[in-house]
């Protein structure tokens, strides 16, 4: 058993450092190499199909899974590095970071359509789902924002996208009350529905 967060963080960003791109995954969200095929699988969940509206997170692991909503023609509502601003895009354009930075701000209070899809990287998941991010904490803040803003849909779902060396049996030891927990876990190889019910929206 892991005693601490970091030492999962620790565990993870050795084992996986051979299958990310640049930079090296220390201290971040792991940009692995098969992330894309991962983030395809998102077009198979009938949550998605069914979304308005998809949130992301700015990882560069995610970048694939916005450029999808976006060729789906879904409002892409998207968060700024270090929760500097939320941006939405609709455009089909390549929504790397730096395009992020030039999106339109977005007021929550008059965002059109539900968030459906509330998307996540991660530096590792459970099969409970519970996430441990790279310990800035802004993941669950962010869904946090969003939920207490009304942006929430009431069946929306919270997806990680993950390598499989990143999905643990159960981290629920490690875990606080603020942490949010996932709904699915979309790996290169397969879709996971986590083992327990998430925490009520309400």
């Amino acid at each position: 058993m892991f005693k601490s967060k970091e030492e999962v963080r620790e565990f993870v960003w050795k084992k996986i450092a051979p299958f990310c791109s640049f930079p090296p995954p220390y201290g971040r969200i792991p940009n692995f190499r098969t992330a894309k095929k991962a983030c395809e699988k998102i077009r198979e969940l009938e949550e998605y199909q069914r979304a308005e509206c998809i949130f992301s997170a700015p990882d560069s692991v995610l970048l694939r899974l916005r450029e999808i909503a976006l060729e789906d023609g879904k409002t892409l509502l998207a968060v700024l590095p270090r929760m500097t601003g939320f941006v939405v895009l609709k455009e089909r354009v390549k929504p790397t970071i730096e395009a992020l930075k030039h999106a339109k701000r977005a007021d929550l209070a008059k965002l059109k359509g539900k968030v459906g899809v509330f998307a996540q990287g991660c530096v590792a998941v459970d099969l409970n789902g519970n996430r441990i991010g790279k310990g800035s904490g802004f993941g669950d803040r962010e869904y946090e924002i969003l939920k207490k803003s009304g942006v929430l849909a009431e069946n929306a779902i919270f997806v990680v996208v993950a390598h499989e060396i990143q999905v643990f049996s159960d981290l629920s030891y490690l875990m606080q009350e603020h942490d949010a927990k996932a709904d699915v876990i979309l790996t290169p190889e397969k879709i996971i529905r986590v083992r327990s019910d998430r925490r009520s929206l309400s």
